[in-house]
């Protein structure tokens, strides 16, 4: 009985630990240095802002986010983007200004979050959705900068299923939809007393704003944290270096960088002369390849 009861915790334990990991998307890459704020042009104005927590461990504490997400909801145009690299920026170029000879920036000044010294794409993207179209601008981890990059597809291209299931998110009735997409099966929770068809990252098209979504595998999951009504403005950067490019190259490079990132980032050993390898296993939000 006691072996037996030992093997029981172990399992547990295993259980936990496994759904701890499966959460984590982080750990691995190594992130690019800080971007700045950079040179940004307002290009239209938000009626609503919802900020989501990333893989949230504590939805009240934000250090246990992978990341903060917002959503800025125009009638026009619409922007996606990470809060913790915004805060960042403004922490590098607060740093720089006060320390004009600096050689570097303290890494603790402007990683955010839970395993924020590393990169994720989800992180590192920033999306603009307007007359049914997204573009998509994404950042590449360290060593890879040279394929930062650029994209344009149909938004909202989800086919959901309503369910009569009902909760309560913010304060908001929300209703169950599910769908099948790219591989992997996907639960949304919609306000429908809001009516913007939006959500987080590239979801969309139900009839309300998304307040909480999740594959299956809970290996992903966003949650709506805060939602302001208001005027917020919509800022651009320039998005120096960034080219054209498709949604199946840069899909291939984030996920090599993810299983490989030193080889995939060309990384050689002085010794041999050979490419370095440091694989690791990743699940990636979207299975099927282009």
């Amino acid at each position: 009985m006691k072996h037996k009861r030992i093997i029981t915790i172990i399992f547990a334990l295993a259980v936990l630990c496994g759904g701890a990991w499966a959460q984590q998307k982080q750990g691995h890459v190594m992130r690019p240095k800080p971007r700045g704020g950079g040179n940004t042009t307002v290009v239209g104005q938000a009626q609503l802002e919802v900020e989501y927590a990333l893989n949230a461990t504590n939805l009240h504490n934000p250090d246990t986010y992978i990341d903060l997400h917002v959503l800025q909801a125009g009638q026009r145009l619409s922007k996606h983007y990470s809060r913790f690299m915004e805060q960042g920026d403004s922490l590098y170029d607060a740093y720089m200004k006060a320390n004009p000879h600096a050689e570097g920036v303290p890494t603790s000044l402007y990683t955010i979050g839970r395993e924020g010294q590393y990169w994720s794409e989800y992180q590192s993207t920033e999306i603009f959705t307007e007359q049914g179209q997204q573009t998509l601008y994404a950042w590449m981890p360290w060593a890879m900068e040279r394929y930062n990059a650029y994209y344009t597809e149909p938004a909202a291209q989800q086919k959901w299923t309503l369910h009569p299931e009902r909760t309560t998110l913010l304060g908001h009735s929300c209703q169950r939809a599910t769908c099948h997409w790219r591989g992997r099966n996907f639960e949304a929770w919609f306000a429908a007393d809001i009516p913007v068809r939006l959500g987080p990252w590239t979801f969309g098209g139900l009839p309300g704003l998304i307040l909480k979504l999740y594959d299956t595998q809970r290996l992903y999951t966003w949650e709506a944290v805060g939602l302001r009504s208001g005027s917020f403005p919509i800022t651009k950067r320039k998005y120096e270096g960034f080219h054209k490019d498709s949604r199946d190259h840069v899909y291939k490079l984030q996920v090599a960088a993810n299983r490989d990132h030193l080889k995939t980032g060309g990384a050689i050993d002085r010794r041999t002369g050979q490419l370095r390898s440091f694989p690791h296993p990743y699940d990636p939000l979207e299975l099927e390849e282009p």
